[in-house]
């Protein structure tokens, strides 16, 4: 038996069950619902950028389901024609920020990335929450409402960001695709799940996954709820009814369009079973590569195939 293949045999032996409620796909339903209830305003300016021969690019600003304004960029070829063309929903990872991103522009495609709401950009959450960041962390912004819980906010966010793209002039509606790594794949199988307008989305090392065992053992941004329930057991419970409604372990039950899944087999913070466990419970069509000694990145050879796919979209 080859390497990979052995070491897949042992991800499907650590497979973790899923733990939804019965409420769980009505209340996702519900909250795209209302969220779509706020009439959508877009904001776009002319970025000046040393590109301007090859790519537009603007700063594009939007409304989402509270007070908070989504930054975001969106860059797409400069071309003569009025053919509408294929964009991209990058989704960075924690802490990260917008960028403009040549390397997804050179396969002839559309590019819209945002800034996650409080990490490294500039979108500002307006949320009003009753918990703040207790124990120095994002993810104990009323970590026991899951109607007002920060994850819910950051996955409305992502959700509208596809709404955003397909009212864009320059844009094929029937031709975006998610794309994104750690919490950046967790944001794209959340657009892909809840939108209803993806095509297919594109995950690595995806994070917010299995999140009971993530704040077990303190791994990464779910560190801070590993020291809050340290301070607070008495809400445990709580906490984990709540992440049982943002883990990418049950969000994929809501996958429809076409997914492909990076794992890394060294990944130190999204562990391999963990991913290997959101990309075994997809009920979409899927497709996955396992990439011996990867740690928490998108492996070369997993970001040469998904560019092949953007350059034939």
């Amino acid at each position: 038996m080859s390497y990979i293949k052995a070491r897949e045999k042992e991800l499907k032996e650590m497979i973790t069950p899923q733990n939804m409620n019965e409420d769980f796909e009505s209340f996702w339903v519900s909250e795209v619902e209302k969220m779509r209830a706020v009439p959508l305003k877009v904001e776009r300016k002319k970025l000046k950028t040393p590109y301007d021969k090859i790519f537009n690019t603007y700063e594009i600003v939007y409304n989402t389901h509270d007070n908070t304004i989504v930054h975001a960029y969106f860059s797409c070829p400069v071309k003569k024609d009025t053919e509408k063309l294929p964009c991209v929903s990058y989704y960075h990872g924690g802490n990260g920020s917008k960028d403009i991103h040549f390397d997804i522009l050179s396969t002839g495609v559309c590019c819209f990335a945002i800034d996650v709401r409080s990490q490294g950009g500039t979108t500002i959450d307006k949320a009003d929450y009753k918990m703040g960041d207790m124990r120095g962390g994002l993810m104990t912004r009323d970590v026991l409402y899951k109607e007002s819980f920060y994850m819910r906010n950051i996955y409305l966010d992502a959700v509208r960001a596809i709404d955003v793209i397909a009212s864009l002039a320059e844009v094929d509606e029937n031709k975006i695709v998610a794309y994104g790594a750690s919490q950046g794949g967790a944001l794209s199988i959340v657009a892909s799940a809840l939108s209803g307008k993806v095509k297919k989305s594109y995950v690595a090392v995806t994070s917010y996954s299995c999140l009971k065992k993530r704040v077990e053992l303190g791994t990464g941004i779910f560190n801070a709820l590993n020291q809050f329930l340290t301070k607070y057991p008495e809400h445990t419970d709580a906490v984990f009814d709540t992440l049982s409604y943002f883990d990418m372990n049950n969000m994929v039950s809501l996958l429809k369009a076409p997914t492909s899944f990076m794992v890394g087999l060294s990944d130190p913070i999204c562990l391999p079973h963990f991913v290997y466990s959101v990309y075994s419970h997809a009920p979409c069509e899927k497709d996955v590569m396992l990439v011996p000694f990867a740690p928490h990145i998108i492996a070369e050879s997993y970001r040469d195939y998904v560019f092949n796919e953007f350059a034939n979209l």
